[in-house]
C-alpha cells in the first residue's frame, strides 16, 4: 500500500482550506469543524448527483474528508467516472491509485489500461514496483525499473485533474473558487501523488554495483525529470545524483537542476500564501494551470507574475539541501 504522506510542497494547501472555509467564523473550534464537514458533505452530494465524469471523480476525493469514509466508496465513484469517460488517462491513473488502498481491487488491468492510453507515460508502473518489491522479487523489480527507464516522462495528469475538479465543483455552487482551489489541490495532492520510494530505492546502495543497473537507472533519472510535477523532478535528480559520477557534467546539471527547483518552489509558495485569499488570484491560477502541462510550467509564470526573480541569487541557500 502506498504512503498516506502529504509532500510538504502541498501541505499549505490543506492547512489554508480549514482557514479559507472558516473565514468570518466566530464559533468554537469545534463549531467551525462541524461547520466544514457540513459544507464537506454537501459539496460531495451534490457532485454525486450531478453524475457526470469530473463530479464523479471529485465526490471520490471529497469522500476523504468525511470521517465515516471508506475506500470502498471511493473506489466505487471513480470506477464510475472512469466508466462514464474510458478514455481519460487521469481518471483512470486516479482510479489506479484509490484501488491501490482496497485489498479486493485488482490493478492489473487499470494499469494495462493506462499503458494503452498514455504509452509513454512512467507512472503506471509505479504501484507494479511497489507490489513487486513487497513480494521481495527482485527479477520484478528491475523489469518494472526497466520499464520506466524505457518511458518519456512520468506525469500524474496534476494540472489538468486540478483544473477539472475546480471546476465540477465550482458548477455545484456549495464553494468560492479560492477555497475549491485550495481544497482540490489538497485532495488531488493527497490522492494522485504515488508512492516513490521503491523507485528510488531500486535505484540506490547495492543495486548500482550493477552497471547494467546504474545504466538503466541513468535513464529512470531522465524519465522521472521529465515529470509534469515537482516532486517527480527532484526525486529524478536525486536519482542522478547517485548514478552519475561526482563532477560528471549530468551530476552538476542534476545538482543544478535540484537547487532551481528548490528556489522556484519556495519562492511560488510564498507568494501563493499571500495571494490564495483571492478569487481573482484563484481564477489565474486556474487559468495557467489549463494552459500549462507541467506545475514547473505554472510556477515559473507565477513567479514573473509576481515581478520575481525566476533564478536563485547567488546567495540563496537551499534550507532542505
Amino acid at each position: 500500500m502506498q504512503s498516506t504522506k502529504t509532500p510538504s510542497r502541498y501541505r499549505y494547501a490543506l492547512v489554508s482550506l480549514i482557514t479559507l472555509v472558516c473565514i468570518g467564523c466566530v464559533e468554537s473550534d469545534a463549531q467551525r469543524a462541524a461547520a466544514s464537514e457540513r459544507t464537506m458533505r454537501r459539496t460531495k452530494e451534490a457532485l454525486i448527483a450531478a453524475g457526470d465524469a469530473d463530479s464523479l471523480a471529485a465526490a471520490a476525493m471529497f469522500v476523504a474528508w468525511s470521517r465515516d469514509a471508506a475506500p470502498p466508496q471511493r473506489l466505487a465513484l471513480i470506477s464510475r467516472a472512469v466508466a462514464a469517460a474510458p478514455n481519460r488517462a487521469d481518471l483512470v491513473w486516479l482510479n489506479l491509485q484509490i484501488c491501490s488502498q482496497v485489498d479486493s481491487c485488482d490493478p492489473n488491468p487499470l494499469e494495462a489500461r493506462l499503458h494503452v492510453l498514455d504509452p509513454p507515460n512512467a507512472a503506471a508502473w509505479s504501484l507494479s514496483i511497489v507490489r513487486s518489491a513487497k513480494l521481495h522479487d527482485t527479477a520484478a523489480v528491475r523489469k518494472d525499473i526497466l520499464a520506466i527507464a524505457n518511458s518519456e516522462r512520468f506525469d500524474i495528469y496534476w494540472n489538468a485533474m486540478i483544473v477539472r475538479t475546480t471546476d465540477a465543483v465550482l458548477k455545484v455552487h456549495t464553494l468560492d473558487p479560492r477555497t475549491a482551489l485550495v481544497t482540490t489541490i489538497g485532495f488531488v495532492a493527497a490522492t494522485a501523488i504515488p508512492a516513490y520510494q521503491q523507485i528510488s530505492n531500486a535505484c540506490k546502495g547495492d543495486h548500482l554495483k550493477d552497471p547494467d543497473v546504474v545504466q538503466t537507472c541513468q535513464r529512470v533519472a531522465s524519465v522521472m525529470r521529465q515529470g509534469d510535477t515537482y516532486i517527480t523532478e527532484m526525486i529524478g535528480a536525486a536519482i542522478a545524483k547517485r548514478v552519475w559520477p561526482e563532477g560528471s557534467a549530468e551530476y552538476l546539471d542534476a545538482v543544478g537542476a535540484r537547487r532551481l527547483g528548490r528556489y522556484r518552489m519556495e519562492t511560488e509558495n510564498k507568494t501563493s500564501i499571500a495571494r490564495i485569499g483571492s478569487s481573482k488570484y484563484a481564477e489565474k491560477h486556474l487559468h495557467l494551470l489549463a494552459t500549462h502541462r507541467t506545475e514547473q510550467e505554472v510556477v515559473l509564470a507565477e513567479i514573473l507574475d509576481a515581478g520575481l526573480n525566476p533564478t536563485p541569487p547567488t546567495d540563496w541557500t537551499d534550507k532542505i539541501g
